[in-house]
């Protein structure tokens, strides 16, 4: 870990900061990979949170490195905190930059999905795309055209690359993905990305399984748990523990299970790798996670991001 200053920040948009970080001694930061992201700790009150965000600066790094922060209403805090109460001047504690999401060395051919936020791992990879000379080209959802706050940093390296569309704004225009993925889908160098909203990978990850992409040519990145204002608390029964628990929302059932003693396995907690995957018996259950089909999902389900049902009791079998 390492210390970093907030040298500055400013607003890109009502629900979008900019945060402009950099070392207590003026030091240059180390470059990174491109599609990389920070994990940063910080204090909610009295507890430690760790929340990661990827990285749209200068991938050779240099005087500072910069993050967009979106304020999820419906989140865990973290986001609330860095828009309203984190000042300029204040210090955070962040990890060297981490690479999970990256263009694949044998494709020749990318196309990039983003949605919303979702277009900050895309910009740097777009950026690295174009200066090697890669065959490539980026979608990009948003609301409108004033929600698409990094949209000009795309536009002025290549703008006949990019496409935008807009679901709800005069310009209405939605992304046909179904489409995008059946116009590469024979074309076996092609690879694909997508960051956004869960529903949006999860539109892309059934697109390509109905059209037989092959999974190691879909990359995807996700923001982990993700609530809706409709959630309320979930009743949940662990059928093999006895364990019976009232989770409430805004805090993850696989978090509330650990904290109750019951252990389970877990990695990435933003419902990709499938570690934590578990059977269950009654419930209904909102699945929210980018690794089930949709035949798992009639028996399967992920506790680390999906949630459930208030009007039934989830009984999962651990």
């Amino acid at each position: 870990m390492m210390q970093l200053r907030v040298a500055d920040a400013k607003a890109l948009a009502a629900d979008v900061r900019l945060i402009r970080l950099e070392t207590i001694d003026g030091a240059p930061l180390p470059g990174f990979a491109p599609g990389s992201h920070l994990a940063l700790d910080f204090q909610l009150g009295d507890v430690a949170v760790q929340r990661k965000y990827s990285l749209i600066s200068d991938p050779k790094g240099g005087a500072y490195y910069e993050i967009a922060v979106k304020n999820h209403l419906n989140g865990r805090g973290g986001s609330a905190f860095l828009h309203d109460v984190l000042p300029i001047g204040a210090a955070l504690e962040a990890s060297a930059p981490i690479s999970e999401f990256s263009a694949a060395s044998d494709g020749l051919h990318h196309v990039l999905i983003a949605g919303g936020i979702g277009i900050t791992p895309m910009l740097s990879i777009f950026s690295q795309l174009r200066r090697s000379g890669a065959s490539y080209e980026l979608h990009y959802s948003a609301k409108s055209r004033e929600a698409m706050v990094l949209k000009d940093r795309l536009l002025e390296q290549d703008s006949e690359r990019v496409t935008l569309y807009f679901t709800q704004s005069d310009s209405f225009r939605r992304m046909n993905v179904d489409q995008l993925l059946a116009d590469h889908a024979d074309h076996g160098a092609t690879h694909f990305y997508v960051c956004g909203p869960a529903a949006l990978i999860d539109r892309v990850r059934l697109a390509a399984e109905s059209h037989r992409v092959q999974k190691r040519r879909v990359h995807f990145e996700s923001f982990g748990p993700a609530w809706a204002s409709s959630d309320g608390p979930v009743k949940l029964s662990l059928s093999e523990s006895g364990i019976d628990l009232d989770v409430p929302a805004g805090t993850t059932l696989l978090d509330a299970m650990e904290a109750a003693g019951a252990w389970m396995a877990s990695d990435c907690r933003r419902g990709e790798c499938g570690a934590c995957i578990a059977s269950y018996t009654s419930g209904k259950p909102i699945h929210r996670d980018n690794c089930l089909t949709e035949e798992q999902r009639a028996h399967s389900f992920c506790p680390c991001v999906s949630w459930a049902s208030s009007t039934e009791v989830l009984t999962l079998q651990l």
